[in-house]
């Protein structure tokens, strides 16, 4: 007999329902800030409950930063290994220059500003 297969349990399973009533102008508000937000209604209605925010998703341009961010990362390690086989004076010009790049993209990846 054959096992039968399907979608693999959740890690965490949604258990309860809560249910309320909303105006049509409410609902359509919150709606546009789910949409906005880039989540559908319910995390959006489940986050906003439990947390009182909404962490959004990162837009192209975030990931396209956070992209960058990561291939910057690699040349960090390339400059570790510099170091190591040319001394510290190479690598800090090195890293000199590297250092405004990295504080500008934290920057844009800072949703707190």
């Amino acid at each position: 007999m054959n096992k039968i297969t399907g979608r693999p349990p959740k890690a965490i399973r949604q258990e309860k329902n809560i249910g309320f009533f909303v105006t049509h102008q409410q609902y359509f508000i919150i709606q546009q800030k789910a949409l906005k937000a880039g989540v559908n209604l319910s995390d959006y209605l489940r986050q906003t409950a439990v947390s009182g925010q909404v962490m959004t998703r990162w837009t192209a341009d975030e990931r396209e930063i956070f992209k960058r961010l990561v291939g910057m990362s690699n040349e960090l390690n390339e400059l570790v290994e510099l170091a190591r086989q040319q001394g510290t004076l190479s690598a800090m010009l090195y890293f000199e220059q590297s250092r405004d790049k990295i504080d500008w993209i934290i920057k844009q990846l800072d949703h707190d500003q």
